[in-house]
Parts: C-alpha cells; structure tokens; sequence
C-alpha cells in the first residue's frame, strides 16, 4: 500500500540512489579488517599543534556515515520523556542542526517550482528561506491574533501545499500551538501533506510534544535539536524523526558524513544519563530566571505585553514609540527585534540569560527615559 510520502516524492528523488561512500559500504558489509585503505584518507593525522588536547584523537578518518549511536542515545532519550517506546515504524537521524533537517524535508518532497510549502508567521525564517533557495513557492497562513494556528485558512491550502511548516514551541512567539488544533490539521492533511513540528525548544514544554501523534499520523514529522536547552549550539547537532515511509526517501538526500567526530563525540556525553540530567537541572534554573524576568517587567510602565512564554525567551512589546532594540544596543544588550510582522512590530525577543544578565537587562529597562 502506497503512502502519502511515495505520493509526494518527486520522481528525481524517487529514483536516486543514496552515495555510497567508503564507510557506509563497510559498515553495510559488516567489514572489520585492520588495515584501512579504502576511503583516500591519510594513515595518521597531522599535527596541527594541540589541536586534540592531546588525545591523538583519529581525525585523519572519516567519521561514522550516518551516526546510528547518537541516533539511538537520542531515542532512549525520547522514550524516557514520553514514558513509553515510540512508534515501531519511527526513525531518527542525526542532522547537522535542525536547519539541516527542514532543508532536507523541502529537497526531499518540494520540486523547484512546481510545490509549495505553508508557513504560520510569525514564526522561525528558515522554512521560507530553504523554500525560496530552492525554488519552491511559500503559502503564508498568519497566526491569529492570540498566536494560533487558523486552522479552517489552512485546510484551503492544504491541496496545493506538500509540507506545511509549524513551530511549538514557536519562535518568535514562545507560545505552544494548541493540540487540539494540530490534531485537527493532522487529521485534514493525511491525505494531502507532510505536516512537520519544530520542537527545537521543547525541552522547556515537554508535555507538549506532539511525538506521540506519530503513531496514529505517519504524515507528521518532528524536528528536534541540542542547540537550545542542551546548550550546544555550537557543535550543530539535531534529530529529524519521522516514519519509515517518510524517512526512506529523507535518508537518500543526506551527506555521506554529516556529523564531524568531535560534534558525535560531546552530543553522546550530553544524551548520557549524566548529561539528561544535568540538562534538566540547568533548564528548571532558566525557566526560575525567565519567570521572576517576566514579573519584574511586568512592573515597568514601558512595557505593554509580555507573552507567554514556554521556550528560553520572551516577547515583549514596549509603549511608545521609541525603537527599544536600539536602545538597549545603546547599554550594550544584544536583544532580537523579530522579522517584519504587523503581529509583533515594536517589540522585542529577550533571550533568558543568568539571572545576573537579566538583572542588568531590567535595570536598563527600569531607567529608560523618552
């Protein structure tokens, strides 16, 4: 029986035939020999100064072609959140960070000029961005005022549209999309599109994933990433999660070595039990530090609105009309003023830093003058 993804598929990405690189063929083989001669690689690194601190670490050989242990480190991670095991047709990969993972998904399903995708701004620019790179047109479903989805706006697109984009927690917003109304779209779309969530902050909200809807939807696909509450967004590690018959043509788009060793290598010590739990105790902090910064706003006459937030910042909109981003570039503060949207025009994304940073914020704040 034939899935909405073999429906979907572009006939290019249909037929293509994933690179066989030197190490996927061994691993495929089931080849253990000791002399390794098959990849062009140097037989020992070059010493580039302490480059390894001192561990002679192997980066004269390519890494892993696809990092199955991380993979997997980061299932048990998922199953451990939802108390219970995944779908049994679920797969995961790792990406180079989740921007990674929605421009694989546009590649995959979208063909240049032809499909289109659907985004909700305001929401995280790179869905449009990789659909505009590559050609394929962008249907814009605004949020509605309390920053929902309008579900009824996106069941009329919905025959057009190959993969509608969502973000929950969503960025720039910081507000969950209600599940109920994810559901409904899921249940409007499993004929039509791939439905893709971003849970890039999900960490802060993790009752709200929508990963357990997989089984019941095999059209849903979840991003996930370490970059925000693992705090590693330098070594630029996600997780893309979808089902088998999405994943199968997913997987032949993607580079023969996508995650570097050392990335591989900090991304397992995070996922250890050591690391969730370190994780866990650093984001119960932000979220303390993110609260007691909402109160204290709160109590600013400049301040407007403050929206809910379930992520490691929060939206505010300012009285007046003064620029606040500019001028808390003036005190030295480095803020976010969001895309050009009506919805959040005048205000500002505050990412939650230690409660000192934040207390240097509020003060900036608290002694603003016109």
């Amino acid at each position: 029986m034939s899935s909405l993804a073999d429906k979907l598929v572009p006939p290019a990405v249909e037929k293509l035939i994933p690179y066989q690189s030197a190490r996927r063929i061994a691993r495929q083989t089931g080849n253990t020999g000791h002399l390794w001669l098959n990849a062009n690689e140097l037989e020992s690194c070059c010493q580039y100064g302490d480059i390894d601190g001192g561990k002679n670490a192997h980066y004269n050989r390519y890494p892993d072609f696809l990092p199955h242990d991380i993979a997997a480190d980061y299932q048990r991670y998922c199953e451990q959140q939802l108390d219970g095991a995944l779908s049994l047709s679920t797969e995961i990969i790792a990406v180079r960070g989740a921007d990674e993972a929605i421009d694989l998904i546009v590649r995959t399903f979208c063909q240049p000029g032809h499909d289109q995708i659907l985004i909700c701004p305001p929401t995280y620019g790179m869905y449009e961005f990789c659909a505009d790179a590559f050609a394929v047109n962008t249907a814009i479903v605004p949020l509605l005022d309390t920053f929902q989805l309008n579900v009824d706006a996106i069941k009329k697109q919905l025959p057009q549209t190959s993969v509608v984009f969502l973000c929950s927690p969503n960025n720039p917003t910081g507000n969950v999309l209600h599940q109920n109304d994810l559901m409904d779209l899921l249940e409007a779309s499993k004929n039509t599109s791939l439905v893709v969530v971003d849970e890039a902050y999900i960490e802060f909200a993790p009752h709200t994933s929508a990963v357990h809807l997989m089984a019941t939807y095999p059209h849903l696909i979840v991003i996930r990433t370490l970059s925000k509450a693992f705090g590693l967004a330098a070594i630029r590690v996600g997780f893309l999660l979808a089902d088998s018959s999405v994943m199968s043509y997913i997987s032949r788009l993607v580079a023969p070595y996508p995650i570097a060793d050392p990335s591989a290598e900090i991304a397992q010590k995070a996922l250890s039990e050591r690391g969730i739990l370190q994780m866990n105790q650093q984001t119960e902090r932000l979220i303390e530090v993110r609260d007691w910064f909402i109160e204290a706003l709160s109590s600013l006459p400049i301040v407007q609105t403050i929206y809910d937030s379930s992520t490691n910042f929060v939206l505010v909109r300012f009285r007046g009309q003064t620029n606040m981003y500019d001028y808390l570039i003036s005190q030295g503060i480095v803020a976010r003023s969001p895309a050009n949207e009506s919805s959040v025009e005048g205000c500002v994304r505050i990412s939650i830093g230690s409660k000192a940073s934040m207390v240097e914020v509020f003060e900036a704040l608290k002694h603003f003058t016109e």
